[in-house]
């Protein structure tokens, strides 16, 4: 199981124990993720070995589905099966995209899944479906924002006001479900807005742009060149579509250089821990849409076929040795079995040594424990936000009024 993975699971056990998040737990994320993982607690009957095998067998499917939508979409714009087939499997080219969800839950998998199978099922005439699958892309991540305005904008360009009418009350719909159980069983509104909120406004990375480059390289490994062939064909989708230049790519296929956008500024000047690759993973998915499209103006189809072949053989050094057989790059990082005697104590980052060790949160999972303060995970940027508070950590979650006085006195 990954740490991250613990977090997402144990949470989603702890809620269905009484515990609120926000208040009982410290989180920066909205809220579908634990509903998600609580749902499959109560599924589990709170065994935690078929809860970790309910998280794999989910994010599985989501790796599947994304690939399919993927060649789904590329071949309706493209009507060429070669370059569908050559964008769905690019997504392994990030060699850790075909590993993570054998550790357990990842919200960035359904962030993706949920925000592509909204483009599709507006692209296929179900607006009110196509709302709620955006809504939901932005329940399992903040960054997912980009999705709703895709699929309105959308049904703006198509000036189908009906249709635009049905996607937002289908994502406000979905909007309002979601938070329901935040106001009227956790009761917890006023801390959320501060963890989702103000926390990752406060508690921002602060790597430098050739750091995050060199870190896209060591992720991406043998594939890199394919990254750079992946944005050669989203710059010239992009062309297509501003410009109207006669291409495969139409006015309609905007979404795809807007969203490719996005998800780069985020991993270049927002959010991306350099040490981790699943910050790559929402992003991954335009750089494939790119290469099926850079596929379809080859000059003919045995140049598609020759890159088919390299990127196959790319795809057995980066999948099946994980990244590399060891002479470059080292194969990805994947947690191997660890004594349950070793999670007991989790040391804290060297800048933290005056706080005392927690367990680490596979611990906590394992050990089926309801945690008896706020901030029983100490994260890193957990820690960063009560530096930013000047906060113990064994105080209680913050309420905005609170959270925003101290902001004010810092």
């Amino acid at each position: 199981m990954a740490p991250d993975a613990g977090i997402f699971q144990h949470l989603g056990w702890y809620l269905t124990r009484g515990g609120r998040l926000y208040v009982d737990a410290w989180e920066p994320k909205l809220p579908l993720s634990y509903e998600t993982t609580g749902i499959l607690a109560l599924l589990s009957g709170g065994d935690m070995y078929r809860l970790h095998l309910l998280s794999v067998v989910l994010m599985s499917g989501a790796v599947c589905a994304i690939v399919g939508l993927v060649v789904i979409l590329v071949y309706d714009i493209t009507g060429d099966d070669i370059a569908a087939l050559l964008a769905g499997l690019s997504m392994f080219l990030l060699p850790g995209f075909a590993v993570r969800p054998a550790y357990g839950f990842k919200a960035k998998y359904l962030l993706v899944l949920c925000g592509l199978l909204a483009i599709y099922l507006y692209t296929r005439g179900y607006p009110a479906l196509s709302g709620v699958a955006a809504a939901a892309s932005v329940g399992y991540w903040q960054a997912g924002a980009i999705f709703p305005l895709i699929v309105v904008g959308l049904a703006i360009q198509r000036r189908d006001t009906r249709a635009l009418e049905r996607v937002v009350a289908g994502g406000l719909g979905f909007t309002v479900v979601m938070l329901i159980p935040v106001f009227l069983l956790w009761h917890s509104a006023s801390e959320m807005v501060v963890q989702v909120l103000l926390v990752p406004l406060q508690t921002e990375e602060h790597a430098s742009l050739l750091a995050r480059f060199v870190a896209g390289v060591v992720h991406f490994k043998w594939a890199s060149p394919f990254v750079l062939l992946g944005g050669l064909g989203l710059a010239h989708t992009a062309r297509c579509c501003f410009t109207d230049t006669d291409g495969v790519a139409g006015r309609t296929e905007w979404w795809i250089p807007v969203g490719a956008a996005w998800f780069a500024f985020l991993v270049l000047f927002v959010d991306f821990e350099t040490g981790g690759y699943t910050d790559l993973i929402p992003g991954l998915a335009f750089v494939a849409i790119g290469i099926g499209m850079i596929a379809t103006v080859l000059r003919d189809r045995q140049q598609a076929q020759n890159l088919g072949v390299i990127l196959a053989l790319v795809l057995v050094v980066n999948v099946a040795f994980l990244g590399s057989v060891g002479v470059v790059f080292t194969p990805v990082e994947t947690p191997g079995p660890v004594p349950m005697s070793d999670l007991e104590t989790h040391d804290l980052p060297a800048a933290y040594d005056e706080a005392e060790p927690v367990p680490d949160v596979r611990y906590i999972y394992w050990q089926q424990i309801e945690p008896s303060t706020c901030h029983y995970r100490l994260s890193v940027m957990e820690l960063r936000w009560l530096d930013r508070v000047d906060s113990s950590v064994d105080s209680r979650c913050l309420d905005f009024g609170t959270a925003s006085a101290r902001l004010g006195n810092g």
